[in-house]
């Protein structure tokens, strides 16, 4: 499946990286913990409220539709199908006929799990925030935020998620609840890049793209929470 969110993919993700800040001292083991992911353009904003309300209406509306897309494989034909059915064609959904937007694959899914897990999981008071200090990472490893393919391999990229919803749980969960695009998202993923270190790989420079992550995050904290408390 091949879905393009127009301004998202033509300008917002190939963002230039903000102007390097003097390091703290406290920070020389993990650098990219003293700075949040790159601004997005202001012109952002209405594609990803947008966004966020096809999201919120397909977990609300047409859950019936999307519910078995979480039993499916990442990438599955049988994932295409479900997408393709809550895309409705070209006329459309009662989620989408106002949404002159098309989407990756693992937008759409996650952002659908993110939406849900609000719906359903993040009704209550949110888990314990993400701890202040720096996690350690194994030698040689990096963690940097860059543009929109530029990130590291969508296989591993699931794996950090999984990761961090795992062990950081409070983290994941402020990145989620935060607006597309917004200052408290870019200081939610701040705080979040300080913990980081113990879901890298000795030796490893993982990348990712403040947008895409999200995508995986999303679908890792509601099978993560669905797995502690089924969705019914």
């Amino acid at each position: 499946m091949r879905r393009v969110l127009t301004v998202l993919l033509s300008v917002a993700l190939v963002a230039a990286p903000a102007a390097a800040a003097p390091v703290d001292p406290a920070l020389a083991g993990a650098p990219w913990a003293a700075k949040p992911p790159p601004k997005l353009p202001d012109g952002m904003f209405l594609t990803l409220d947008r966004f966020r309300f096809l999201i919120d209406c397909i977990a609300s509306s047409q859950w019936d539709v999307a519910r078995p897309l979480f039993d499916t494989r990442i990438g599955s034909r049988e994932e295409d199908a479900i997408l393709r059915r809550l895309e409705g064609g070209s006329e459309g959904s009662p989620c989408s006929y106002a949404m002159l937007m098309k989407l990756t694959s693992m937008m759409m899914r996650g952002g659908i799990a993110e939406a849900r897990y609000r719906y359903v999981y993040a009704r209550n008071a949110p888990p314990p925030p993400v701890a202040a200090d720096i996690a350690p990472a194994p030698e040689g490893a990096s963690f940097a935020w860059v543009g929109f393919n530029q990130e590291s391999a969508p296989g591993r990229l699931h794996a950090f998620a999984v990761c961090l919803v795992e062990h950081e749980t409070g983290g994941v969960d402020a990145v989620l609840r935060s607006r597309w695009g917004s200052k408290e998202e870019r200081a939610a993923y701040q705080a979040l890049s300080r913990r980081v270190g113990p879901c890298l790989h000795p030796g490893e420079s993982l990348k990712a793209n403040s947008l895409t992550l999200r995508s995986w995050l999303g679908d890792a904290m509601y099978q993560y929470s669905r797995r502690l408390k089924p969705d019914v």
